[in-house]
């Protein structure tokens, strides 16, 4: 017998609070969900919920939903315990499978493709191998958004910062301070 009125008899939480962020939405949204629903229960519930692009980019379907940092789609008719979404996991939902993500630095252009659930902090790791900046240089840049004065935080998901109906993002790769000189 259960005595956990939080959880089920397979001991799966009857709410789910996740961390969501996906096509449309901006910043992170908490959603809560029924700890029973499918990930196609979890893309119904966040487009009632917040509606918008986001709804409109759900009922133009195909969309895909992905944790945080992963590779693999997760299907879409699983639980959501089958497809390893726990309380509190970070989610991602876009209608792109793939992000091409350039990287501008110093005259020098780095283009990958990636998940839309990747974080810009990973994307900033990978910058900063591509272009053989030492960990110590490496601390004092941070990635703008192309043509903006925009620097997302590291835990937002590159999917958030495509716009245009586009699955690309552009950054270049900027000091995060500058210092001026004084003159005499």
């Amino acid at each position: 017998m259960n005595t956990d009125n939080t959880k089920d008899e397979n001991g799966v939480p009857h709410e789910l609070q996740l961390f969501v962020q996906g096509e449309g939405l901006g910043e992170i949204r908490l959603v809560k969900v029924d700890g029973g629903s499918t990930v196609d229960g979890l893309i119904e519930a966040v487009a009632a919920k917040f509606g918008g692009e986001f709804a409109t980019a759900v009922a133009a379907g195909g969309m895909v939903v992905t944790l945080e940092d992963d590779d693999e789609e997760l299907a879409q008719a699983d639980t959501l315990k089958k497809a390893g979404v726990r309380d509190r996991s970070r989610v991602h939902i876009h209608r792109c499978r793939k992000v091409k993500v350039s990287v501008n630095f110093n005259g020098e252009t780095a283009v990958d493709n990636f998940p839309p659930a990747t974080t810009v902090g990973k994307v900033k790791k990978w910058a900063d191998r591509k272009f053989d900046i030492d960990k110590v240089d490496a601390t004092e840049h941070a990635l703008q958004l192309c043509g903006t004065a925009d620097r997302p935080d590291e835990d937002v998901h590159i999917g958030t910062l495509t716009n245009n109906h586009s699955c690309s993002v552009c950054f270049d790769l900027v000091p995060k301070k500058r210092v001026e000189g004084t003159s005499n």
